[in-house]
């Protein structure tokens, strides 16, 4: 009677002290300390946790006590399905082996044969039927197997770990499937907000590296020019070491993947023949395991009687060694191809917007340029005008929107000259006073224009119209056309005036030569806040002192100069002939 007493109150110790772990102890050391309660409860010499991973059926060593080099188990995975092991989980019922050595294909038994092994125990890990891991033990008293009240309070203990472990498990699903959806709101989120192509594929590949828990994740697209794959994109690990790499089209598994349009992971590219071996030669980076998804850009309505841009595979997106040593499983390869489909809308629109960005900027060149062309003596007067005007907003400290839409603006100032009579403009001497009451009416002109092509609803030219109209607005109110003065006059308009000035005293003008650009500053400064903004003429003259501003006569200098060189070398080569 005293010993079936004894007996349940170190029982009842037990359970205590497992209740006690459970409640105070974070589940990465619980492992280890319920682990140590069991081995001692059973009186074995060591023993082993490790949990179940249902996508590679494998188990992961969590905890080993005991044994020479335990430390170095931890994270050891290996078969499930064979031994000892196998057997258990089988049969989801404890097994007792009184001759442990016998069992040459259990990996876990391997690995405890440094200890003089006698007996062996596994006790699976189950919860309604689904295997969660299991526990080994070793060298535990022969008498185990028939004390029934000794097997009892072992399983108890661990159908207690093994509630434990479920809990663990379905809060770390919950979290991650949150992190998961958060970042693919963030992502989400981002894409209206930010056309900047590069920036969304870098954090869309950063988050994928984050979520999936892999070394290293990547971007392929494809050339045409040269029928082959481009990285684009890569995050993670050695990413600085494989800019620029390349793939033969059709080579390798990003190569098949894009070809065929089918997702494929290996969790081994060793035994896999398709695997292109020379990025990893070229980067220094070992691919263990591999997930490729394509990039298909959707199918977009592009409205506007513009038609559909089909469904097309651009590239593949690829994720590589997964940190925790298993392989992708299923919710991994279904959020990378989510990812995946983000980054190729991302591509897709940034295409879409780089083809419209180019064909407006192109149109707005051709019609600058033909107002140029009209009068010889001011061909690239615009873009002289533009570029100096950038420069100012950029002493200026303006936002680099603002600078864009200055860069345009300024560009635009003179397209109302379309509508002055080529008799004016080309006109060698001195205008009449009717002459020049028509010229100064091109900042209207040029308002016009654009209200009548419905440009000023374009919302990159937003704002420009002050550009047109104010570029010949003083200060002082003694500009044109409306005779505006002070803070009357936006500050567009007094940066593209100071420009325009500038660029029209170091041009060649049939009624005057061109002047130095130290006259003009010189002339400009003297008018400093009586006709022109003095900060915009400040932030001129350092923008000329840094570089940035060029006369008309200096850039036809830099232009010729290298033909000129090129003439030089010619004549010496014959000469030396």
């Amino acid at each position: 009677m005293f010993l079936r007493e004894t007996r349940f109150q170190r029982f009842v110790q037990v359970m205590q002290r497992a209740d006690q772990l459970v409640a105070t102890t974070a589940l990465e050391d619980l492992f280890g300390q319920m682990l140590d309660l069991m081995v001692s409860a059973i009186e074995a010499e060591a023993g082993v946790l490790s949990l179940y991973d249902e996508d590679t059926q494998t188990l992961v060593v969590q905890a080993a006590i005991g044994l020479p080099g335990a430390q170095r188990l931890i994270a050891a995975r290996g078969s499930a399905s064979q031994g000892l092991t196998g057997a258990a989980l089988r049969q989801g019922t404890a097994l007792f082996v009184a001759n442990a050595l016998w069992d040459h294909q259990d990996w876990i038994s391997s690995a405890a044969v440094a200890l003089p092994l006698r007996t062996a125990y596994c006790l699976p890990l189950v919860s309604q039927g689904r295997p969660l891991g299991c526990v080994h033990a070793f060298n535990l008293p022969d008498t185990l197997s028939e004390d029934s009240e000794e097997l009892a309070l072992i399983n108890l203990l661990g159908s207690r770990l093994a509630n434990e472990i479920e809990k663990a498990q379905i809060l770390a699903q919950a979290r991650r499937r949150e992190r998961r959806q958060q970042a693919l709101l963030e992502i989400v989120s981002h894409l209206t907000t930010t056309l900047d192509r590069d920036e969304l594929l870098n954090r869309i590949m950063s988050r994928a590296c984050e979520l999936l828990n892999v070394e290293a994740t990547s971007i392929w697209l494809r050339d045409p020019e040269h029928d082959d794959l481009v990285l684009h994109i890569a995050a993670g690990s050695n990413r600085e070491r494989i800019v620029a790499q390349r793939v033969p089209a059709g080579r390798g598994i990003i190569g098949h993947v894009v070809a065929t349009g089918e997702t494929v992971a290996v969790n081994d590219v060793s035994r896999d023949p398709r695997f292109y071996r020379q990025i990893d030669a070229n980067s220094g980076f070992v691919t263990r395991s591999i997930l490729c998804v394509p990039l298909k850009a959707p199918r977009i309505q592009l409205g506007d009687a513009r038609g559909i841009a089909e469904e097309r595979i651009i590239g593949g997106a690829q994720a590589l060694n997964p940190r925790d040593g298993a392989g992708f499983a299923a919710e991994d390869i279904a959020l990378f191809e989510t990812l995946a489909s983000q980054a190729a809308t991302v591509i897709r629109l940034a295409q879409l917007y780089s083809e419209v960005s180019a064909l407006s900027t192109r149109i707005i060149d051709a019609i600058t340029g033909a107002i140029d062309l009209k009068d010889s003596y001011t061909r690239g007067h615009s873009q002289r005008v533009s570029d100096f005007s950038v420069a100012i907003a950029q002493e200026l400290g303006l936002s680099s929107d603002k600078i864009y839409r200055v860069r345009i603006a300024s560009k635009l100032h003179d397209v109302g000259k379309i509508r002055v009579p080529d008799r004016i403009l080309k006109k060698r001497r001195r205008l009449t006073d009717s002459e020049f009451a028509q010229m100064r009416r091109h900042p209207e002109y040029g308002l016009e224009f654009l209200k009548e092509n419905g440009l000023l609803e374009l919302e990159v030219l937003r704002d420009s119209w002050t550009a047109l109209s104010q570029h010949h607005e003083r200060l002082d109110g003694r500009g044109y056309p409306k005779g505006l003065s002070g803070d009357q006059i936006s500050l567009v308009g007094r940066i593209v005036a100071v420009a325009d000035v500038f660029d029209a005293i170091t041009s060649r003008r049939p009624y005057q030569p061109a002047r130095s650009a130290d006259e003009a500053i010189a002339i400009l400064r003297s008018l400093a806040g009586i006709e022109f903004d003095g900060e915009c003429v400040e932030a001129l003259v350092r923008a000329r002192a840094k570089g940035l501003i060029h006369t008309q006569e200096e850039r036809a200098e830099r232009e010729h100069a290298p033909k000129r060189r090129r003439s030089v070398r010619r004549r010496s080569a014959w000469m030396a002939g």
